[in-house]
């Protein structure tokens, strides 16, 4: 009788333990990501923070889809989206800066190693010999720049003491085109493919051949509040695909960023360095490794 119910047990704890055994493991959790609508003359410049965002979710091991909002939104408009509720966007790649942050998830890793700040001048091509008189960056106070409209990098040229206009980004190529203003410092590998995608709309302009600012600055992916495991899951696979190769082999092979450096010349620029005052102590301290240098 003992050994009766000692069998009887054991069989039960067995069917328990082939019941736990058996029972399905939580799905993976899959991340639905909306950015917001970007225009078509802007789709170039996307392409590699959503190629970046690609790596950073396969090597994740993460479940994704990826689509746009319906709606375009500039950056203040998106950044109240991202730090409200009922998110109608979760995702959105711009400029660091402190005031981003607040009441959004930031993923603190510059997604072109910092050539957004790294900025060269859209000019009229008639122009080019006023710059090569350019030989001290207080020369640069007796031109008139154009940036946009709550952009950070208007106030951190402002901040350094630089006649800076203001408007939208479409207008401020027109402006320049017409002499209104003298310069359009553009991201260095933004301003190339621009110039290439308006030859029709503003024939004159070029990229100034010359110069370079140079200040901490870079887009970075900012997440909605309430969506903290979709940011961890791009940081965790953005810093895997530093510590792999494969972001610097992606960098190192995508068409817009080395089409953009070979046409720079980087290196035989005179560089004027910046300070970014707007920065956040956070971002100050993000590694050397994540810069170019």
């Amino acid at each position: 009788m003992h050994r009766r119910r000692f069998v009887l047990a054991a069989l039960s704890a067995a069917s328990v333990t082939l019941r736990a055994r058996a029972a399905p493991a939580d799905p993976p959790v899959h991340f639905d990501i909306v950015y917001p609508r970007i225009r078509p003359a802007r789709d170039v410049h996307a392409a590699f923070a959503l190629a970046v965002l690609d790596l950073a979710m396969k090597t994740a091991n993460a479940s994704y889809t990826l689509r746009s909002a319906d709606i375009e939104m500039e950056r203040g408009r998106a950044l109240a989206e991202l730090a409200g509720t009922n998110n109608m966007i979760n995702l959105h790649w711009t400029s660091m800066e402190a005031r981003a942050e607040r009441g959004r998830n930031v993923v603190r890793i510059p997604i072109h190693r910092g050539l957004i700040g790294h900025r060269v001048f859209v000019i009229r091509k008639d122009r080019q010999a006023d710059f090569d008189k350019v030989e001290r960056f207080s020369d640069l106070k007796a031109f008139i720049g154009g940036q946009g409209i709550g952009w950070i990098d208007t106030e951190v040229l402002r901040a350094a003491g630089l006649n800076i206009q203001t408007s939208t980004y479409d207008t401020l190529f027109e402006m320049t085109q017409g002499g209104r203003i003298d310069y359009f410092p553009r991201g260095l590998v933004e301003a190339f493919t621009e110039i290439d995608g308006r030859q029709h709309q503003e024939p004159d302009l070029v990229v100034e051949n010359r110069l370079l600012l140079k200040y901490r600055s870079d887009f970075i992916f900012y997440v909605a509040s309430g969506h903290e495991a979709l940011a961890e899951t791009i940081e965790d696979g953005f810093i895997t695909a530093y510590r792999n190769g494969s972001y610097m082999r992606l960098f190192n092979s995508h068409h817009y960023v080395q089409d953009a450096l070979s046409r720079a010349k980087i290196a035989s620029r005179l560089t004027f360095t910046l300070d970014n005052p707007f920065l956040s102590e956070p971002d100050r301290r993000i590694p050397d490794e994540y810069w170019i240098s």
